[in-house]
């Protein structure tokens, strides 16, 4: 597994207020972070897993970048074709594009996590109050758009990994198909997917009933569970925005 150089691009992260004070479209690359050099190392010739519509396979950077381990998961957008039936991986420019669309929203996801957190906080200060319960401290996993440094400027989306033999069960709290928590016979378990509820609640009515994130699971890691964005989507009056 030889290393490949590439630029990376960090998902700048911005609140909930910034985001609707400077509404446009979203680049990965012109609108992140302080971009980097760095080395991936992956195999080009181990099977990737497929989803819906993005593959990933799994790799390494030459230091930590997204999380605290260098392990990371790299994703790429495909499509079917007609006539063979067979997957085919978009071309580099066009995987800018749709994997900007795929940062974006989990971008939003994570402000409108971040609405829930700072009215809870308001809303604790202002009554000089503290809660009788422990409210999870939850996120999204962090982001980055990568695009080496070859011939062909092979474009990935990289995410912090998520491993279930190091960090636990993979969880459904909540679906995309009902506003409800699956139930769990944990408790701890139980509390999260009811808070994420109460997430959704405050999101629904801090953005005047236009937007809220749907579809969470994750993982529980050192009681700091970090949310898997996959089809994790935000809502606008029953429609998705991806």
């Amino acid at each position: 597994m030889a290393p490949v150089a590439c630029v990376l691009y960090p998902t700048l992260t911005m609140s909930f207020s910034e985001l609707v004070a400077h509404p446009r479209p979203f680049n990965a690359v012109t609108d992140c972070a302080d971009p980097t050099r760095l080395d991936l190392i992956l195999n080009p010739n181990a099977s990737p897993k497929y989803g819906g519509f993005k593959k990933a396979t799994f790799g390494h950077t030459s230091r930590p970048v997204v999380g605290t381990s260098s392990r990371i998961c790299l994703k790429q957008c495909w499509y079917q074709c007609k006539i063979t039936g067979a997957r085919i991986t978009f071309d580099n420019p066009t995987q800018v594009v749709k994997l900007s669309s795929e940062i974006n929203c989990l971008r939003w996801a994570s402000a409108l996590m971040d609405l829930v957190y700072k009215f809870m906080a308001a809303h604790l200060k202002s009554r000089n109050a503290t809660p009788p319960f422990k409210i999870p401290k939850m996120r999204f996993i962090d982001t980055a758009l990568a695009i080496a440094e070859n011939s062909g400027h092979d474009t990935y989306m990289i995410e912090e990994i998520i491993d279930e033999a190091v960090d636990g069960e993979f969880i459904k709290y909540i679906g995309n198909s009902s506003a409800k928590p699956f139930q769990h016979f944990d408790s701890d378990v139980s509390h999260r997917a009811n808070f994420l509820a109460f997430c959704q609640h405050v999101q629904y009515s801090k953005t005047k009933q236009l937007a809220f994130v749907g579809d969470f699971q994750g993982v529980c890691c050192n009681h700091f569970p970090s949310l898997h964005h996959i089809h994790t989507h935000v809502c606008r009056r029953e429609k998705s925005a991806y």
